[in-house]
């Protein structure tokens, strides 16, 4: 039988020869990380790197490094070509990752372990390659322990890995790292955009003890009313709504929404081709168990007793601006209490008029739905990334 030639689905023009295999423990050299802990951090000082950002912060290419100790003697320092790879975490799927450091002068702080590739290997490459496709297959195979994961420089030095020539190798380590800066910029366009929405809720809401917001609207003003949310709000659980296990089915007209869903409305919306509802019908669906809640401006069939309907029981109560309530109640239940719904609807809050809850609630609106589009941007690019690395690596 002809063997198998090693070759990506998707390569750059030029390159057609077959890549190399060979153990890793053939191409780099191994080290491990030096002391340091959380403990030892401090807010100026010399950069540290340590375990943990590969899981908090975790990027293809570390090129900034925000975290800082006080040097020690006999730290151990990068040279600027370093694969780092964690040797401790919660789960194979996490462990089985790398990242290169560029800068030389960095600490490597202890459970890391250290490879410095050979002049046959481009760090970017390797980084990627032990985190995704059949090297991190192998690395997740090797990986012991259950409830703490442990990966250690024996396991990465028989890793089979597949390789072009370095040339070949630079071209694509440059590509992700490109597509690794575009989803960078998402994550923080994104982050940024959340963080305004954070400042309005604070100034546009009446903070305890207060009757009045620190920003509003022009036009109005006077203090806010105390409401009873369940004076305001009807819900019931929707037996009416419910579908039965065995008719459940993707291609229903309009969605079908159930327990402990974390859907995202627009992108439900958009799949299911379906006309919105009229928005004096708009309503809230809020999880009786985890007390997470959804505004919901289009028709839809439910398939949880879990799932409770709510609706503005008055015309002078606008149903968005009650979902923004919900969102923000700042309470943390026991872990033995259920039906949150009971306990929030007992909750005093402070409203203005209809009119000026219509301007609050389409002013978040706007801004919830312009997340949701970046949201929807940046998935597409880690879909994207996601392919091209099924395609790239053999």
């Amino acid at each position: 039988m002809e063997e198998k030639k090693l070759v990506p689905k998707r390569r750059y023009q030029g390159f057609t020869e077959d890549w190399d295999k060979s153990k890793l423990e053939n191409l780099a050299s191994f080290s491990k990380g030096k002391g340091y802990s959380k403990k030892d951090l401090t807010d100026i000082g010399h950069q540290l790197i340590l375990y943990g950002r590969l899981y908090t912060n975790y990027e293809t290419v570390i090129k900034k490094v925000d975290t800082y100790t006080i040097k020690q003697e006999n730290s151990m320092l990068s040279k600027g070509r370093e694969v780092i790879v964690p040797s401790s975490g919660e789960t194979k799927e996490d462990i089985a990752r790398a990242s290169v450091i560029l800068e030389p002068n960095i600490i490597i702080g202890g459970d890391l372990n250290v490879i410095i590739p050979s002049k046959e290997l481009d760090s970017v490459f390797l980084a990627l390659n032990i985190s995704n496709g059949s090297c991190q297959s192998e690395l997740m195979k090797r990986a012991q322990g259950s409830s703490v994961v442990h990966l250690y420089n024996e396991d990465l030095i028989s890793v089979t890995l597949y390789f072009p020539c370095v040339k070949e190798q630079q071209k694509i380590g440059e590509f992700f790292k490109i597509l690794d800066e575009r989803i960078a910029n998402q994550e923080r366009k994104i982050a940024k955009v959340k963080a305004l929405k954070a400042a309005y809720l604070t100034e546009m809401f009446p903070q305890e003890g207060e009757t009045v917001p620190k920003r509003r609207f022009r036009g109005f003003e006077g203090e806010w009313n105390e409401t009873i949310l369940d004076s305001v709000l009807a819900y019931e659980q929707p037996t009416d709504y419910i579908v039965d296990e065995d008719s459940y089915d993707d291609s229903y007209d309009i969605p079908v929404l159930t327990a402990g869903q974390s859907f995202l409305l627009g992108y439900t919306n958009e799949k299911h081709g379906i006309k919105k509802a009229d928005v004096n019908n708009s309503v809230i669906i809020f999880d009786d168990f985890t007390t997470s809640s959804h505004h919901v401006d289009f028709f839809f069939k439910v398939k949880s007793s879990a799932l409770k309907i709510l609706s503005s029981n008055s015309r002078k109560y606008s149903t968005y601006f009650a979902y923004l309530i919900l969102k923000n109640i700042d309470y943390t239940p026991e872990s033995h209490e259920r039906h949150w719904i009971s306990i929030f609807s007992n909750f005093e809050v402070m409203t203005p008029s209809m009119e000026e809850q219509q301007k609050i609630g389409e002013f978040f609106k706007n801004l919830d739905n312009q997340i949701r589009l970046e949201e929807k941007k940046l998935d597409k690019l880690q879909k994207m990334k996601k392919a091209y690395l099924e395609e790239m690596f053999v």
